[in-house]
């Protein structure tokens, strides 16, 4: 009783009424948060018949999970753009449907493919099937996507990202997958982390942004906090290997105002000629007092130094914070300590760099594709935390 009314005083102190309100509307989705535990050996039966099902057999084959011709069961049956007989399928099926099957699905009769719903696992082929496939009636969650037009490396990641998600691989092999055969992540690249199943996601963030990012197609796991850790940890490791000494990331819920491409431009010139690991564009909070021991003005914002960041909407990281997040230990905690931004918060004399008011903001018409709730939870905190810095400003 007492743990929980401590709390309930913290979240009043750091965000007021407003967000308190918002923890309590806007709540986690746990199905999200569910913990997978261990990884059976797992292997696939395929039939159908298809433009990808060569390449499924040949990435299966290779990590193993290709059912044997001698075998008398199997724990997985991969599908290809089902004939009549094959809708209503059991538990334990994926299907592929491809473009051209769904562009010929009416013949199989009226509601054909709603018959796949509700639960069954479906890998789809391109933004439109994805687009038909959920107006059909599928869940988001049960949905993967692995375009049929990309080059032989990267329809092998895209399938071992399925793997992943499908609790058949484990992420560090698919880590070392993309170490071996990722495109590079060049120095001052400019990265978005995102998942592209959430395509609305993704039309409305290219349309809000310059200077151009790069997707990266982010990794998809239960518990979600760790399919963003792994995330980052792989584009951290991938922009090493490449020689990256310095890397813009965002998340696909990151908002730029007019000035931004100006702000930025500014904040990489200010970065050049200081100390720094992490420029933390949008932070989410601040526990206690916030530690500002440096302040400069930059036009109508003020440049911060902190030993404090959190919070990974939009961010700037140096070769030494990059060095930190390849290293991120998936076993050293939970949701609570081990998400992606707490651990760089951990990092031994972090030295962070920020602007205020924040350079970026942070969408509140979509939901957290890590916690389930709208990301207008999020809103209280991040504004409480900007005034709460700006009240310990000298003034200029």
């Amino acid at each position: 009783m007492l743990d929980a009314v401590m709390k309930v005083s913290r979240v009043l102190k750091q965000e007021g009424m407003t967000g308190a309100v918002n923890r309590v509307k806007y709540r986690r989705d746990n199905s999200l948060m569910a913990e997978r535990m261990g990884m059976p050996l797992q292997s696939f039966s395929v039939s159908g018949k298809g433009r990808l099902k060569a390449r499924f057999l040949a990435e299966l084959a290779r990590h193993g999970l290709l059912r044997a011709a001698t075998a008398t069961t199997t724990d997985k049956e991969l599908v290809f753009n089902p004939d009549r007989e094959d809708f209503n399928l059991r538990d334990g099926v994926t299907v592929v449907l491809e473009d051209d099957y769904l562009d010929a699905i009416p013949n199989l009769g009226d509601g054909a493919l709603a018959r796949l719903f509700p639960g069954c696992q479906l890998i789809v082929t391109s933004g439109a099937g994805l687009k038909k496939a959920i107006a059909a009636g599928a869940e988001l969650r049960n949905v993967t996507l692995v375009p049929i037009d990309e080059s032989v490396n990267e329809m092998g990641l895209a399938i071992g990202r399925w793997l992943v998600y499908a609790g058949a691989l484990p992420p560090d092999i698919y880590f070392a997958d993309l170490l071996a055969f990722g495109a590079p992540i060049r120095n001052r690249n400019c990265v978005c982390i995102s998942l592209p199943e959430y395509h609305n996601r993704r039309e409305t963030f290219q349309g809000d942004v310059d200077p151009k990012f790069r997707f990266f197609n982010g990794l998809r796991m239960l518990p979600a906090w760790k399919g963003c850790a792994w995330s980052y940890k792989i584009v951290a490791a991938k922009a090493l290997q490449s020689g990256a000494r310095r890397l813009t990331i965002c998340e696909d819920d990151a908002s730029f105002g007019r000035d931004f491409p100006r702000y930025y431009a500014a904040i990489n010139r200010y970065l050049d000629r200081t100390r720094w690991d992490v420029f933390n564009g949008v932070m989410t909070r601040v526990l206690g007092r916030a530690d500002i021991m440096l302040q400069k003005p930059m036009g109508d914002a003020r440049i911060i130094h902190t030993s404090h960041m959190m919070g990974m909407v939009f961010n700037v990281y140096n070769r030494t914070a990059l060095e930190w997040m390849a290293d991120w230990n998936p076993d050293e905690g939970g949701a609570e300590t081990n998400t992606i931004d707490e651990w760089l918060n951990a990092m031994p004399g972090l030295r962070v760099v920020s602007a205020v008011p924040f350079v970026a903001g942070h969408r509140e018409d979509v939901h957290s594709t890590i916690f389930g709730f709208k990301n207008i939870r999020y809103s209280g905190m991040i504004s409480a935390t900007e005034q709460k810095i700006l009240s310990q400003l000298k003034p200029v």
